[in-house]
């Protein structure tokens, strides 16, 4: 039974020593205390049959916490090779015993990881472990500095918060007790001031001692030679001693984090107005670091004509991460489509006008360069990815989005126009005007869906088997027919976002209004699953919408206020049962229950801001625009945290009776200064990497993102540092050649690879055109060849198949015309010419010989009566 008990540790999932130990750190004056308490002051009745602690020391308890303490420490376990303190229910295992029925048998685990953090473990309890009001991951931990500051933990329901005190480091508790000695010090100077006065002429004598030792400073120093001996022999006396390794640290690292409110420092030239970074921590938030992309680069030039290198300040009108977070993809107002690698990025030498450290796209697609589309260079509106990352789609300012693959180089899917003519847009082919929002279904790569400005939703079918016309995709129906408070037709569908499961799409509208349609079946929908008008307030435009989480609430945002919207979509749908287009908020005045908090302090001035959302669904993120005529403007990221009480989608019983006429009005727990003399338009944030992209609008991409709560993503090119320039770079430099040689040179210079040349570039088609294409190829179908039928084949490919009709035609066809023309002429009389001196009877009909064969015919003989034929 003790060696079961001994080996626990093993049991729960403790890490091995050094990593666990319940050996306080030397750095730390005593090991760290745990203070159970209660929270409503109703200790002495509830504790006591609450919580036990198996092993509890006397210097544990004391008078203010009534003995219900202990210490993380050897002393406090019932186990003698213990690595951790375990709190759980089952007496037999927990060292400190918590009776309540959300605490599991081992429920959470603490200890020391080398000398360095107390660590706080969750065992895999099914009410979990919070510390500091933060839910930690099922059998996951959190590391707390040795730093003398008080943290709460909570154990699943239980009415009770055990506080962990970290005591001050040993240097700290030394400067504390000469701090107190110098005051007691000073409070007795008068009573010992004789002594003092003794102990200085003594010191006084001892200095004059030591300074005859010391070497003399006008004393000649030793010679070069001797000195240069001594440092061959301390060089000889280190190759024998242990190698030291130093951690590489990156140039501009130091650049790299962002400072707080109260150091007046800059992260590339970007001032932050955030809280303190305690602060920020607190939120676990990804924004301690961040790089900025830069929009173009010297090797992209433009494919109008002229040839001049992409480098322009155009804002950013969309972002979109891969699903793997390798690639960010961003669509800038000057049509190109800028693509990023964080695997290859590299950062750029500073320029003599900015001091930013930046990483330049490894492509840049011009959308003016594309030959399935003669309508020249579009605004990027949209952009999305499909869930296997490999397409994506793109919407413009044309009505005709199309699909390109991952490298964006080909076009695989080109929708066709609808005709501006055609009123109903169930019968219309394709949009008729701008395209404003784009997505494909999230669990697959097969249907995608568009909205815009013609006020129509469709869904296309991109899997090759969709109906095309002059090569361009047909529309494979009509989502939505969507109309306003009054019913009549909405001109402008602003934005659309699908549901999780794929099933639901949720759509603004430029009537205020913001609907759930279904998107299953193949019928098209006359009324929606659930609609609110008036959103943000009369006719106010919603510019921006999408579903977060699971599905259970619906963000929204409009360019005609300052707010972001939290909607409840379990009670939108809900009230449509009883549908009425009279129920809307008038001017606002919706339900708490459907309306569930509002974020405010969002001026956008720009209709592509949106808002992105926490993996964990808690935090909303925002940008802030601003008048760029303003002097010392300056856009900010805002980050809203959302009530406790709407993380799981519903509020609770008690969170309904508590605001049953109160709408959460949410202020931003953090703001960022991003961008000076910008606004911030366009932010995503990746569930995988943890990381924020920030697009803005000087054409500038900031990605922020935290060195322990990140993964990968902007990670590894801020671990890389730049290149350094040599003067043989300089130099060549200084001297390349101008004008029509450096055309001449740079195209020289340039080493291609025959497979990477367009001409041998293999590009990827749709399904159904290379089945087409297969069916017609004999080789590879093994079709036999088909039989000649009807007339002579004339021209090429007639060949030497012939029917037999069509040679004795040919063979005869000139002695029957004679090269004459038989126009008018008796076609009997030429026959009858034709079988002069000819005969095709018989040499036994020749002559007047008559032979009888028989007398009577068969039919006659059978005629005859029955008596006469046996006579004969």
């Amino acid at each position: 039974m003790a060696s079961a008990v001994n080996n626990l540790d093993d049991e729960v999932g403790v890490p091995p020593d050094p990593d666990a130990t319940l050996v306080p750190p030397p750095r730390l004056s005593s090991s760290a205390k745990l203070v159970f308490l209660c929270p409503n002051n109703d200790a002495e009745k509830i504790l006591p049959g609450l919580i036990t602690i198996a092993k509890q020391n006397d210097s544990s308890s004391d008078e203010c916490t009534g003995g219900n303490s202990a210490h993380i420490s050897l002393q406090s376990s019932m186990r003698d090779t213990a690595r951790c303190i375990i709190v759980g229910r089952q007496a037999s295992a927990a060292d400190i015993r918590v009776d309540h029925k959300s605490v599991s048998r081992r429920h959470t685990a603490m200890y020391y990881k080398q000398n360095s953090h107390v660590v706080i473990q969750d065992l895999g309890g099914k009410h979990g472990t919070y510390v500091n009001n933060q839910r930690l991951e099922k059998h996951g931990k959190i590391e707390l500095p040795l730093e003398a500051k008080k943290h709460v933990i909570r154990f699943g329901n239980a009415p009770l918060i055990c506080q962990i005190i970290i005591p001050d480091t040993q240097q700290k508790q030394f400067q504390k007790e000469m701090q107190h000695v110098s005051e007691e010090d000073k409070d007795h100077s008068q009573l010992s001031q004789p002594l003092q006065q003794s102990e200085t002429a003594t010191n006084k004598v001892d200095d004059m001692s030591l300074d005859e030792n010391k070497p003399d400073a006008n004393e000649e120093a030793p010679s070069t030679r001797e000195s240069r001996e001594a440092q061959i022999a301390a060089m000889i006396a280190s190759f024998d001693a242990a190698p030291s390794y130093k951690k590489f640290t990156p140039v501009d690292e130091e650049d790299n984090s962002i400072p707080s409110k109260k150091s007046n420092g800059s992260v590339n030239n970007v001032p932050s107005s955030s809280n303190t970074k305690d602060q920020t921590n607190e939120y676990n938030l990804p924004i301690t670091s961040l790089i900025t992309l830069s929009p173009g680069s010297d090797s992209f030039t433009s494919s109008d004509g002229t040839g001049t290198s992409i480098q322009s300040n155009s804002s950013v009108s969309a972002l979109c991460f891969e699903p793997s977070g390798s690639r960010l993809v961003a669509g800038h107002r000057d049509g190109t489509l800028r693509y990023y690698a964080f695997n290859g990025m590299k950062p750029a030498l500073a320029t003599t006008t900015t001091s930013k450290t930046l990483y330049a796209p490894f492509r840049i697609v011009d959308s003016y360069d594309d030959p399935l589309d003669s309508t020249g260079r579009h605004v990027v509106t949209a952009l999305n990815v499909s869930a296997s990352g490999g397409q994506w789609i793109i919407g413009t300012t044309s009505s005709q989005p199309r699909v390109v693959d991952r490298e964006g180089r080909t076009t695989l899917h080109h929708f066709v126009k609808g005709d501006v003519y055609v009123t109903d847009q169930s019968k219309n082919k394709g949009h008729t005007a701008s395209v404003t929002g784009v997505a494909f279904h999230p669990l697959g790569q097969e249907i995608c869906w568009s909205c815009s400005y013609d006020g129509s939703v469709r869904q296309w079918d991109v899997s090759g088997r969709g109906k095309t016309q002059f090569q361009k995709l047909v529309s494979q129906k009509v989502i939505s027919k969507c109309k306003n408070e009054k019913g009549q037709r909405t001109q402008i569908v602003s934005n659309l976002s699908v549901h999780p499961n794929g099933r639901k799409i949720v759509v603004g509208t430029s009537c205020g209004s913001i609907q759930i349609w279904s998107c299953f079946g193949s019928l098209v929908s006359t009324r929606p699953l659930g609609a609110v008008y008036s959103a943000h307030g009369g006719t106010k435009p919603i510019t921006f919408v999408n579903f977060i989480g699971d599905g259970s609430k619906i963000a929204s945002r409009s360019d005609a206020d300052d707010t972001v919207r939290i909607w409840n979509v379990e009670k939108m749908e809900k009230d449509s049962g009883s549908f009425n287009r009279k129920r809307s908020g008038g001017d606002g005045g919706h339900s708490p229950s459907l309306l569930l908090a509002t974020c405010r302090g969002l001026p956008a001035l720009n209709e592509s801001a949106n808002c992105a959302i926490s993996p964990d669904g808690t935090i909303v993120c925002a940008g802030s625009s601003v008048n760029p005529r303003e002097p010392n403007c300056c856009g900010k990221l805002k980050f809203y945290r959302l009530p406790e009480e709407l993380k799981n989608g519903k509020p609770n019983k008690e969170a309904k009776k508590k605001n049953k006429k109160e709408t959460a009005i949410l202020d931003p727990i953090i703001e960022l200064d991003i961008a000076p003399n910008a606004s911030v338009l366009v932010v995503q944030w990746h569930p995988k990497l943890n990381q924020i992209a920030v697009g803005t609008s000087d054409g500038l991409i900031h990605v922020l993102f935290d060195q322990t709560l990140s993964s990968k993503g902007a990670l590894i090119p801020s671990s890389r540092s730049i290149r350094p320039s040599d003067g043989l770079s300089d130099l060549l430099r200084t001297r390349a050649p101008t004008g029509s040689a450096a055309f001449l040179a740079g195209s020289n210079a340039n080493i291609q690879t025959p497979n990477a040349l367009p001409l041998f570039r293999e590009e990827a088609r749709a399904t159904r055109k290379v089945k087409e294409e297969t069916r017609k190829d004999p080789e590879k179908t093994k079709l036999p060849q088909p039989p000649v039928t009807g007339g002579i084949k004339t021209g090429t490919g007639a060949g030497g198949n012939i029917t037999f009709a069509q040679s004795v035609y040919s063979q005869n066809i000139q002695k029957i015309v004679k090269n004459k023309n038989i126009a008018g002429q008796d076609p009997r009389e030429e026959l009858f010419k034709h079988n002069e001196g000819k005969s095709y009877v018989s040499k036994a009909y020749e002559g007047d010989v008559q032979r009888i064969l028989a007398e009577k015919t068969v039919e006659e003989e059978m005629e005859e009566p029955s008596s006469k034929r046996a006579k004969r």
